[in-house]
C-alpha cells in the first residue's frame, strides 16, 4: 500500500501487517455510516423528476426500448415552456449500474437507495486510501470521518441521483492513476495495459456525469509534470494510450447508447458559475461541511485554509495532488455552468476541500511537526459537531416511521397514485398531458407531457392538463369558471387534482 514520509511525499512499500489491522478503523466506521445513511431514508421518493428519467433509462436497457425512452423525453423537453430544463437523455453510466437492480426489485425505492449507500461507503473507503498515500493515518481517517458524518451526504443517499456513483468513479480512477505511477513515479512508464485501464476508467467517469471530462484534464496535468525534461525519452505511443482509449471508448459508447456529449442548456455559461460563487455555493459548501450557519469571516477563513493547503501541496507534491485540484475545480465549474441551482453540483469538490484544509493545518511550522495533530484535532472537533445533528435527524426519522408518516411527498403518495390511475383510465396512450413534473408523469403513466406555467403553452400543445389544486408554480392554476370559458371540461377530479380535457375557446 501507499504510505507517506515526513515530507508528505507518497512512497510505496508493503507493511508487514494484515488487511484487518491496516483497515480496522474503516472496517468499523463504514457499517456505522451505512446504518446512519439508511436511517435518513423515507419510504418512496420525493418529487423532483431527475430520478424518473434515470429509472426509465435503466428500465429501457433490459426492456429493449431505449429509442422510445429517448424519443419520449425529447418530446417532453422540446415541448416544455423552458425547453432547456433537461437533456434529452442522461449519460448511461448510472442507468447501467441501476438497471439490474431495477430489474430485480422494480420501483422498490427502499432497495434501490441502498446502491447510493454502497457508493457513499465505497467512496469513503477509496478516498481514505488516496489520502493515506499523502498524509498520516489519523488525518486520512479524520477527513473521511468528517465526510461520513456530514448530514448532507447521508441524506443524499435518499435520492436516486448520480452524484454518489460519480464520486466513487472519480476516486477509483485517481487511485488507479496512483497505481500506474507506483513503480517509477512516472505515468508514461506504466505498462500499456495499465494505461488502457486508466483510459477506460476515465470513460466510466465521463459516462456517469459529463463533468467527468475533468478527469482527462487531471491525467494530462500529471503527465505534463512527469514529462518535464523527459519528453525526448518518453514512448509517445504509450503517452497517447490513455487518451486514444478514452476517445475510442466514447465513440463506441455513443454508437451503443447515445447521449449528448455536451448538453445544451438555455443561458448556460461561466457567468452561472460566478453567480453561484457569489451565494449558492457558499451556502452549499457550509451545508456539506456540516456547519449550515457558517458565513462571513469564518467561511472566508475556511476557504483561505483550503487555498493555502492547495498551494502547499502543489509545491511539495504536485504530481500527487494536482489531479485532486483539477478534478474538484473542473467538476464544480462544468456542472456549475448550467442555470439550475443545486447544492449537489458541489458535492464532489467538498471532500477534496476538507483534505486540503487539513493539509494546510498539518503544514503549520510548529515544533516537532505538531501541525498534523492540530489538523487531527480540527477534524475530530468537526466530526464531533456533526454527531448531535445526525442523531437528531435519525431520531426524527425513527419517530416518523413509528407514526407511519415516513412516506416522502412524491409520486408514491396515495394522492399521486390516484392521479396516475386517473390519467391511465381517462386518457389514451398517445395523448399529451400537461403536468408540473413530466418525467415522473411518463415513468408512472407512459404518457408524454408538457411542463409549463404559461397557460398558452398548455393550450397549444397538450390534450389534457393534470392540475394540482392550490399549486401556483410549474403549472397554470385554473378555476372552474376559467376552464369553462376556454371550452375545457373536467373529466376527473378529487380533493387534490383536476384532470382537464383541453378544448378550444368558444367564438
Amino acid at each position: 500500500m501507499i504510505v507517506t514520509d515526513h515530507e508528505g511525499q507518497g512512497r510505496w512499500f508493503d507493511r508487514p501487517i494484515g488487511f484487518a489491522q491496516r483497515h480496522a478503523a474503516m472496517l468499523l466506521f463504514l457499517p456505522i455510516v451505512a446504518w446512519l445513511a439508511v436511517q435518513q431514508h423515507h419510504t418512496g421518493h420525493a418529487w423532483g423528476d431527475d430520478f424518473a428519467l434515470y429509472v426509465r433509462q435503466a428500465t429501457s436497457i433490459f426492456d429493449g426500448n431505449i429509442g422510445q425512452v429517448i424519443a419520449d423525453n425529447t418530446f417532453n423537453v422540446r415541448n416544455a415552456a423552458k425547453p432547456g430544463f433537461s437533456p434529452y437523455v442522461y449519460p448511461w453510466g448510472w442507468p447501467l449500474l441501476l438497471s439490474p437492480f431495477v430489474r430485480l426489485f422494480g420501483l422498490d425505492y427502499s432497495m434501490l437507495k441502498l446502491i447510493g449507500v454502497a457508493c457513499l461507503c465505497g467512496f469513503l473507503w477509496v478516498f481514505h486510501e488516496l489520502i493515506r498515500a499523502r498524509a498520516s493515518r489519523w488525518i486520512a481517517f479524520g477527513v473521511v470521518a468528517v465526510m461520513g458524518t456530514s448530514l448532507a451526504y447521508l441524506v443524499h443517499t435518499d435520492h436516486l441521483l448520480s452524484e454518489l456513483p460519480y464520486m466513487l468513479a472519480v476516486v477509483v480512477t485517481l487511485w488507479w492513476l496512483d497505481r500506474c505511477r507506483r513503480v517509477h513515479h512516472r505515468l508514461h512508464m506504466a505498462t500499456q495495459q495499465q494505461l488502457v485501464v486508466l483510459g477506460l476508467l476515465a470513460l466510466m467517469v465521463f459516462n456517469i456525469r459529463r463533468e467527468g471530462l475533468s478527469m482527462i484534464a487531471a491525467i494530462a496535468v500529471v503527465q505534463l509534470i512527469d514529462l518535464r525534461g523527459r519528453w525526448r525519452l518518453a514512448d509517445r505511443r504509450r503517452v497517447a494510450t490513455t487518451y486514444v482509449t478514452f476517445v475510442v471508448g466514447v465513440v463506441v459508447f455513443q454508437l451503443l447508447l447515445p447521449s449528448a456529449l455536451a448538453p445544451s442548456y438555455d443561458d448556460a455559461g461561466l457567468h452561472q458559475v460566478w453567480r453561484k460563487l457569489q451565494g449558492p455555493y457558499r451556502v452549499n459548501f457550509a451545508d456539506q461541511l456540516g456547519i449550515p450557519g457558517l458565513r462571513g469571516v469564518w467561511l472566508l477563513l475556511v476557504v483561505l485554509l483550503v487555498v493555502v493547503g492547495i498551494v502547499v501541496r502543489l509545491w511539495r507534491a504536485p504530481a500527487l495532488d494536482a489531479p485532486f485540484v483539477v478534478v474538484a475545480v473542473g467538476s464544480m465549474t462544468i456542472a456549475g455552468m448550467i442555470p439550475a441551482v443545486s447544492g449537489r453540483y458541489l458535492m464532489t469538490a467538498t471532500p477534496f476541500a476538507v483534505y486540503f484544509a487539513a493539509q494546510a493545518l498539518a503544514a503549520l511550522p510548529l515544533p516537532r511537526h505538531a501541525g498534523k495533530w492540530v489538523a487531527v484535532a480540527a477534524l475530530a472537533l468537526l466530526t464531533t459537531y456533526h454527531l448531535p445533528k445526525v442523531a437528531d435527524a435519525t431520531s426524527q426519522m425513527r419517530d416518523l416511521r413509528a407514526a407511519g408518516l415516513d412516506l416522502a411527498d412524491g409520486p408514491e403518495q396515495p394522492y399521486a397514485q390516484a392521479a396516475w390511475e386517473a390519467v391511465r383510465t381517462y386518457t389514451h396512450q398517445d395523448d399529451v398531458i400537461g403536468f408540473f413534473k413530466v418525467r415522473a408523469l411518463t415513468l408512472y403513466t407512459d404518457r408524454r407531457g408538457v411542463q409549463s406555467t404559461p397557460l398558452d403553452v398548455v393550450q397549444q400543445r397538450a390534450d389534457f392538463l393534470l392540475m394540482r389544486r392550490g399549486m401556483e408554480t410549474g403549472q397554470p392554476l385554473i378555476t372552474q369558471r376559467e376552464g369553462e370559458a376556454m371550452g375545457w371540461t373536467v373529466v376527473w377530479s378529487d380533493d387534490d387534482w383536476v384532470l382537464w380535457k383541453v378544448g378550444t375557446p368558444a367564438p
